[in-house]
């Protein structure tokens, strides 16, 4: 008799698996204008604007208290050759690192990746688990079935292997959720999700 159970990678690899997430040029437009994303005159990714704290009214001053999506890469040129599209109730910060910039997408978003590019791009992907999260619970499900768990980075990111996830197939059996528990038990989900050449996450309480 054939075992048609879906092979998991275990949480612990799928961390791992959880870090190269790619986004699309022209499809990442800044302001209402559709034209490209620049360091000096872009002001949104997606739909999602750039902004330099939280905007009034979504969040309590001097948080964000949930984990954001993460990109990190030599230039926000190789992230715009990633990112196919972002929206949702969120926002977006940008910061310029050693290694070139980081993009940190805030609040409840929805990210669309040219999963075509996660090969051969320079750019990361993560989770920042140091806003609320930090040692926390990180629990792996694939259509709301428990596949790993383990602890949560006490600091910093934790990293997200998309492009070992998308190789696998994992993607394209459903919906593959990492659920992040903080130690006072508040709860986020981040849901990965494959078709054709493209990947979603979701970010979401």
């Amino acid at each position: 008799m054939q075992d048609n159970t879906p092979k998991l990678l275990p949480l612990g690899l799928a961390a791992l698996a959880l870090g190269c997430l790619a986004l699309a040029p022209t499809l990442l437009r800044a302001g209402d204008n559709g034209g490209p994303l620049s360091v000096g005159g872009g002001d949104a990714i997606g739909s999602l604007p750039f902004v330099p704290s939280p905007p009034e009214g979504l969040v309590a001053p001097g948080m964000p208290t949930a984990p954001s999506i993460v990109l990190e890469g030599p230039s926000l040129a190789a992230i715009n050759e990633l990112v196919v599209d972002a929206w949702g109730d969120g926002w977006a910060e940008l910061a310029h690192t050693q290694a070139g910039v980081r993009v940190e997408l805030q609040g409840r978003v929805q990210l669309l990746v040219d999963r075509n590019r996660l090969g051969e791009s320079e750019v990361t992907v993560a989770l920042d688990v140091s806003q609320g999260f930090s040692g926390g619970l990180g629990v792996l499900t694939l259509n709301s079935q428990v596949v790993s768990h383990q602890f949560l980075p006490q600091s910093g990111d934790l990293a997200l292997p998309l492009g070992m996830l998308s190789e696998s197939g994992f993607l394209d059996e459903g919906v593959l959720t990492l659920h992040s528990f903080s130690t006072t038990r508040k709860h986020h989900g981040l849901d990965m999700t494959g078709s054709g050449g493209l990947l979603r996450l979701s970010s979401h309480e």
